[in-house]
């Protein structure tokens, strides 16, 4: 079954123009729906899996054994862009570029889902193989988490299908992700009349800031970034509240254990005891560490990719995926299986068109490579 790219162009098109922020949950739904109807056309097993109000619903699609899969892929629906953004800038071609709102991120790796689906039912390939889409992956994957870490543990190998880098590496290893919201609530005052009456919630924070900014360890890998500060009324008014958002970046758990341990120690003893602090956060995401058996499937891809023409490299990223969750599962996890593509969360988003065929080739290789891998050892 040949890739034809126009036919996979127009099909993005029809995607990228279907507004999915993550918040909108009948943009993601919409999407989930289009989707299923081509797989359903293909002949999988389709679920639609309902993971909450504020988002769109996963879509499950199983070819083979439902319970056990030789390999899963993990696509998103959601992207980061606000309802009314396609109206702004609709998908669009520019030379070897396609852009538009999540073009790259990654609508481009989901279409490919979708291509691989109907190309291994067209050849009535053998094996067990599982698709499944998320809404909200922009957000965190905090509500279709335990869907995804189900299903992966069913797989012997995970492909998770965000763009491969812009000069085509894979990715098989991601920062750990922590994010924490603390809101301090102290005493207003007048700053003039009787400051001492106050209890000043900006004060406290600053100290807690001194301190958080400390925790970062940078020969281990670990960054703290304190992203976000709300706080005050007036100039003359001692703050009564005070809101900031910490994101933490790991490549170790153990680095995370230490400096969530390290905030909840000092939620329980406050600088001033009279201003309140609540933490709210724990590890969102954790990392994902290339093992053994993962540099084995990495050499397996390099060998499948020379084979098709296709040459990369490996990185490791500071930005999180699903594959951070079924790689701590132990499941041996490859990620960038999409087209090639850069400046994610951008205006300036693009995909790479030149990479379509090679890159789906590649893709379609690899997990027909997985397959008989797999048929070989029962």
């Amino acid at each position: 079954m040949a890739f034809a790219v126009k036919n996979y162009l127009e099909d993005l098109e029809t995607l990228v123009n279907m507004e999915s922020f993550s918040t909108f949950p009948e943009g993601t739904a919409r999407v989930a729906e289009w989707l299923r109807k081509r797989l359903d056309q293909a002949g999988w097993r389709t679920e639609l899996i309902p993971v909450g109000e504020s988002v769109g619903p996963c879509l499950k699609a199983v070819w083979g054994n439902p319970d056990h899969y030789d390999v899963i892929l993990l696509g998103h629906m959601d992207t980061v862009f606000p309802v009314g953004t396609v109206q702004e800038r609709p998908f669009s071609l520019e030379g070897d570029h396609y852009k538009g709102p999540g073009s790259a991120d990654m609508k481009c790796g989901d279409l490919f889902m979708i291509y691989l689906a109907e190309a291994l039912s067209s050849e009535k390939v053998q094996g067990s193989v599982c698709l499944l889409f998320n809404p909200d992956e922009e957000i965190g994957s905090r509500y279709s988490r335990p869907v995804i870490e189900r299903e992966a543990k069913k797989a012997d190998h995970a492909l998770i299908m965000e763009s491969a880098r812009p000069n085509g590496d894979l990715v098989n290893q991601r920062k750990g992700i922590c994010k924490y919201t603390l809101t301090f609530t102290g005493i207003a005052s007048h700053a003039g009349v009787n400051p001492d009456k106050g209890a000043s919630a900006i004060n406290e924070f600053i100290r807690w800031g001194e301190k958080i900014i400390g925790l970062g360890n940078p020969e281990a890998g670990t960054t703290v970034n304190i992203g976000l500060v709300q706080s005050g009324t007036a100039p003359n008014v001692v703050a009564a509240q005070c809101r900031c958002v910490i994101d933490v970046r790991i490549t170790q758990i153990a680095e995370g254990e230490r400096i969530d341990r390290t905030i909840r120690a000092m939620e329980a003893q406050t600088f001033d005891s009279r201003v309140k602090v609540q933490v709210e956060g724990k590890i969102a995401r954790p990392p994902m560490v290339p093992t053994p058996k993962t540099l084995e499937f990495c050499r397996m891809a390099e060998n499948i990719g020379k084979a098709e023409g296709v040459q990369f490299h490996w990185q490791a990223a500071g930005g999180g995926s699903d594959g951070n969750f079924t790689s701590a599962l132990g499941v041996p996890t490859l990620d960038g299986l999409g087209p090639v593509g850069g400046n994610g969360h951008a205006v300036t988003e693009y995909g790479v068109i030149s990479s379509l065929e090679p890159r789906f080739r590649f893709l379609k290789s690899l997990v027909e490579a997985i397959l008989k891998k797999q048929k070989e050892e029962v």
